[in-house]
């Protein structure tokens, strides 16, 4: 047994550490190269696993980026719809206000060709109803005897002549128009007013009449305007000529004219007072 405390032992115990040290680090150095090949082993089971695992998870965070990307389009094409949408109603509400001027423009342009006097108030009104059909031979409008529409007062639209007024309201009027077949109108030919004669609407809602004169050296493309004969005041643009011919007694000149009114579609219109046209 040796004696820790005794001096002589000394030696002997550093020599023993010494030797014990050694074995240790030959035992330890023999199992590092073991350890080292146990991790190449697993090295080469776990290699393609983590490569397998590493693409997958770039995958995932792929499609992370992608879907977040993806959120964050559908943000700013809603957003970019949005702005589109209110772009397009301003750009319509654009079109039907220089729509509405244009044709208020027109509007005032067949009043000022009108025959007037110092009570001439003409009244602006909107088309709110009309007949069954693709004509407007028969319709609304949102001006009555509040606004001091009669009956038979002369309506008149963007281009010329449209009719006259049969019924009123407190605000409402409804108006037949010059194609009617109940609807009759004096005109004269605008290049010369000493050429004269009737016009009348029909079923089929086109323009036809006949000159006094059978000799009146009419043409087609004359302009028709409103006599001052009857109903209507002088100078209201009728329409066009496009076709004469001969009535079967041969005894009147007769044309067939085009409307200076776009019956199929009437949205703003001026009233004049009947008793503005007596003189």
């Amino acid at each position: 047994m040796i004696n820790l405390n005794d001096k002589n032992h000394v030696p002997i115990i550093l020599t023993i550490l010494v030797i014990v040290l050694i074995m240790i680090i030959g035992f330890t150095s023999h199992q590092r190269e073991q350890i080292f090949i146990l991790e190449r082993g697993l090295g080469n089971v776990f290699l393609p696993i983590q490569r397998v695992i590493s693409k997958s998870m770039s995958q995932v965070e792929e499609s992370l980026v992608t879907l977040i990307r993806s959120s964050d389009i559908k943000d700013e094409n809603n957003q970019l719809r949005s702005v589109n949408e209110s772009l397009q109603h301003q750009l319509i509400e654009l079109q039907l206000t220089q729509e509405e001027l244009s044709e208020l423009r027109q509007l005032q342009r067949t009043l000022n060709s009108i025959d007037r006097h110092d009570d001439f108030f003409p009244v602006t009104a909107n088309v709110i109803a009309k007949n069954p059909g693709n004509w407007f031979e028969m319709f609304t409008i949102d001006a009555g005897s509040q606004q001091g529409v009669e009956k038979d007062s002369v309506v008149i639209g963007s281009g010329g002549l449209v009719g006259r007024v049969y019924e009123t309201g407190h605000f409402w009027s409804k108006v037949i128009a010059i194609i009617d077949n109940s609807s009759s109108v004096s005109f004269q030919v605008l290049r010369d007013g000493s050429l004269q004669g009737i016009i009348s609407g029909s079923v089929t809602n086109e323009l036809s009449g006949y000159l006094f004169d059978p000799d009146a050296e009419v043409v087609v493309g004359d302009q028709l305007i409103t006599s001052g004969i009857g109903l209507y005041p002088k100078g209201i643009l009728i329409g066009e000529v496009t076709t004469i011919d001969r009535t079967p007694d041969l005894l009147l000149k007769s044309v067939n004219v085009e409307p200076a009114v776009n019956f199929n579609r009437l949205d703003k219109v001026l009233v004049i007072s009947p008793r503005t046209i007596d003189e």
